[in-house]
């Protein structure tokens, strides 16, 4: 086996991205933490489930991926085999500028508006209907039941139309 291709299955990376969305799903909410570590957590978490979830796919198509991680051009593979991949560029361009590898000895703080961006791009690719059809196979499957499939919603959305200020998340 070629040591610069991915060596997991489509399965073990979809288990691994939904244990990375569980994380950020609970750690979300807790305030234990200066805001700003929290993001970062969060952050790492979201860049590598979508790098778990496009490589799963991939993989689960037959084809081999080398190891990377670039989210656009792990898209850009996934195009070969479905091509309304196209229609989450702008997602995984927004997460390329945060993947740990261009991070790493970067000390740019990541701010709230960043996390907001990251979230959207997130829930818009795990909504994404070829990555939403494959995790729920997945969990039909594997019979992994998610007991509440809340997404994260940035707080300055409109909530019964009021606008919200503050700097907390709603569960939806």
């Amino acid at each position: 086996m070629d040591k610069s291709l991915v060596t997991e299955t489509a399965d073990e990376l979809l288990n691994k991205a939904e244990k990375d969305i569980v994380t950020i799903k609970v750690l979300f909410p807790k305030k234990f933490y200066p805001e700003n570590l929290m993001y970062d957590i969060m952050c790492f978490h979201a860049t590598m489930a979508v790098e778990k979830l496009l490589k799963s796919y991939i993989i689960s198509n037959g084809k081999n991926i080398e190891k990377t991680h670039d989210l656009d051009y792990l898209r850009e593979s996934a195009m070969t085999i479905e091509s309304s991949f196209i229609e989450i560029k702008k997602d995984c361009v927004t997460l390329n500028d945060f993947v740990p590898s261009r991070k790493y000895g970067d000390e740019v703080p990541i701010t709230k508006q960043n996390m907001n961006d990251i979230i959207k791009s997130l829930n818009n690719i795990c909504g994404f209907p070829p990555i939403k059809a494959m995790r729920d196979s997945f969990r039909q499957t594997h019979k992994f039941e998610i007991i509440d499939e809340s997404t994260v919603k940035p707080a300055n959305s409109p909530k019964n139309g009021k606008q919200k200020t503050g700097p907390d998340y709603d569960w939806r």
